[in-house]
């Protein structure tokens, strides 16, 4: 092994060991990525000067309206460390006017980077008449800027807000603006709240996150921070689902979330403030709550004193407590389901279930780490063939390689080395290169060795009217992170026996094909199409917020697989009025799952929910035994092991 490869390794493995999710690492990008830097448009970042005309300048800039096909292919607005000042609304509109998907705002880093509204700003002084600092809207995919009741022309509504994502910095919304949304946030599919700090003084701050418009998710939010404000987290609408993990809220003066009929999914979620921490309002409300703590500071130290619930909470490992009421003071973690205000329905932890692991921090190191694939000959044209020019960059021997925003094609497979520890995509496209045979069955990209953890970050695969194949095969035992990323018409992931742990972190659209005993975490799961979209074949399987769409089976465990879904939405997208498939086929394997099913017509729904097959014989659960939701139906606990037998 050269010098140089070898000082990188230890480099990556001192990052390791000391920890890079420190919010005060911050991360620039090479001027020649692609990236879009606001102090290019006149941005200063002084906390003086005005800065809203130069960001939107940057966000107008950032691309149009590239059609259904190309739905990912937006580049990413740059903030460096500094404070923005700004009097009005970031958002993003194309040419011609109307609204844009692909608004993308990432920090130097959450401590760094500050956006701030000037003080008394105007339009942010009326507590009943909310305006955003943020505000990501929705393209027009499809349809009429009405079709489903949507107001797309005056709100920007819809369900093409693909690629909104907020990262890496901090919002402050100022003195004297009582009506400030720090985010109003619209987001579908790939798209994320990542690494956000929201602050409103006692004078401001109507609500830190909105996420009323229809129709939110699924969306991420990861490590959001929020201080102050009349309401933290503002949710609506019944679909389609949010993600939270790591939530940190305090000193809300109403309520830290509200949730209206949508789908809440929250791991380690700490919250303290005034009682009820949570109202789940809405006969369609469904939260799902793994670890975490929620503090009332009134109130007795029980769950329905925290949670003003009116539909269903799916509880596992929670602690809540009172500090002010000792006697009240409720010991353990609590597991079950409350139904209601009042019915609770106590269950014991299940001991076989996959256990939860935090996210991967992909390596964070200076820019002399990096290095630009397009150096090697890999070339933003479809026509032309990167396959040579991406081998070289990825055998250079820098640990991190990244692809300056564009399309690249590729005629044969990629493999990875155990030099190579972080990929990022800049939000660029990955095909195969028109008229060439690319090999039946091969892979985009291959791990195929031991060595340090490798992510693979804002890479996007598209595969379309090509031959079956994986994004990225693993092979090798090393563990294996793919982010932010999209898979048309492939497998995002095949694992394959001996490859390492395997994490996926808010991901859309692919095929799942799972082997191996190493787990594998996914965090805001969202795969679409028709088939078995998720095949698990012995291993252990950890999903955070799972969001399906197709006409076929969600999940097939087979050899002993030890799959657990907390939270999420299916939908059959189907209207065969006919049995079809189950939604889970679970074949000696062990199967947890709570989700609520939300479909589209009376006719698109699930008749079974699982398919349970084992040495002692066969049976089926039903989709009938489980409350309604609307069209659909409330699942808070469904759990089924090799030895359950019979007939429901």
């Amino acid at each position: 092994m050269s010098r140089m490869k070898l000082r990188f390794l230890v480099f990556a493995l001192f990052a390791t060991i000391v920890g890079l999710q420190d919010d005060t690492w911050a991360e620039s990008f090479p001027d020649d990525s692609g990236v879009i830097n606001v102090r290019a448009f006149g941005a200063l970042g002084n906390g003086h000067n005005d800065d809203t005309a130069a960001i939107l300048r940057a966000i107008a800039a950032s691309g149009e309206d590239n059609g259904d096909r190309l739905f990912w292919h937006d580049r990413i607005v740059y903030l460096p460390r500094g404070t923005y000042l700004v009097s009005g609304t970031l958002l993003k509109r194309y040419a011609t006017g109307q609204f844009g998907a692909g608004l993308i705002l990432i920090g130097e880093s959450q401590s760094s980077t500050m956006i701030r509204l000037v003080d008394h700003a105007d339009g942010f002084d009326n507590p009943n008449r909310n305006r955003a600092v943020i505000f990501t809207t929705s393209k027009l995919a499809s349809g009429s800027p009405t079709a489903g009741g949507k107001d797309y022309v005056g709100r920007g509504e819809g369900d093409g807000a693909y690629m909104n994502f907020v990262e890496d910095l901090s919002i402050d919304v100022g003195h004297g603006n009582p009506g400030a949304v720090a985010i109003d946030f619209l987001g579908n599919n790939v798209d994320a709240i990542r690494n956000v700090t929201l602050r409103a003084a006692d004078d401001s701050g109507a609500i830190a996150l909105s996420m009323t418009r229809k129709w939110p998710g699924p969306t991420l939010v990861q490590n959001l921070r929020v201080d102050g404000f009349n309401i933290g987290i503002r949710v609506a609408q019944s679909t389609h689902g949010i993600t939270f993990d790591h939530l940190r809220l305090k000193g809300q003066r109403v309520t830290a979330i509200s949730n209206t009929d949508n789908v809440l999914i929250l791991r380690d979620a700490e919250i303290s403030g005034v009682a009820p921490l949570v109202r789940n309002e809405g006969a369609r409300s469904f939260l799902a709550l793994d670890g975490g703590a929620l503090v009332a500071m009134t109130g007795p130290a029980d769950l329905t004193s925290a949670i003003a619930n009116f539909g269903i909470v799916r509880v596992r490992n929670l602690q809540v407590d009172a500090p002010n009421w000792d006697q009240h003071r409720q010991t353990g973690l609590l597991q079950g389901v409350l139904s209601g205000q009042a019915d609770w329905d106590k269950f014991p932890q299940h001991a076989w279930l996959p256990p939860s692991a935090d996210s991967l921090v992909p390596l964070r190191t200076s820019r002399d780490h990096w290095t630009n694939a397009a150096h090697y000959g890999a070339v933003n044209d479809p026509t032309q063939d990167s396959t040579s020019g991406l081998r070289q960059a990825l055998a250079s021997g820098f640990p991190v390689v990244y692809l300056p925003h564009g399309i690249y094609a590729i005629s044969d497979t990629v493999d990875v080395p155990p030099t190579v520890q972080r990929i990022v995509g800049m939000n660029s496209v990955i095909k195969p290169l028109p008229g060439r045979q690319f090999p039946p069955g091969a892979p985009f990209f291959r791990v195929g060795s031991g060595g340090p953890p490798i992510a693979i970050d804002r890479l996007n695969f598209d595969n379309t009217g090509q031959q079956a194949r994986a994004a990225v095969e693993v092979s090798g035992a090393r563990d294996v992170t793919v982010q932010d990323s999209v898979a048309l018409d492939l497998t995002l992931i095949d694992r394959q026996a001996n490859g390492g742990r395997t994490f996926l972190e808010n991901v859309c659209c692919g095929k799942l094909q799972l082997a191996g005993i190493r787990p594998i975490f996914a965090r805001q799961l969202t795969t679409e199409g028709p088939g078995v979209r998720i095949v698990n074949m012995g291993s252990p399987l950890w999903i955070l917020g799972l969001s399906t769409s197709g006409s076929g089976t969600v999940i097939e465990n087979r050899q002993g697989a030890h799959t657990d879904v907390f939270g999420g939405l299916i939908d059959a997208a189907r209207d065969d009025h006919g049995e079809g498939a189950p939604a889970f086929n679970n074949r000696n394997s062990w199967l947890s799952a709570s989700f609520v099913e939300q479909p589209r017509r009376n006719g698109s729904r699930y008749r079974v929910y699982v398919a349970q097959e084992s040495s002692l014989g066969r049976k089926s659960v039903d989709a009938s035994i489980f409350p309604p939701r609307g069209l659909g139906r409330f699942v808070a606990a469904l759990v089924e092991t090799p030895g359950d037998t019979g007939s429901q």
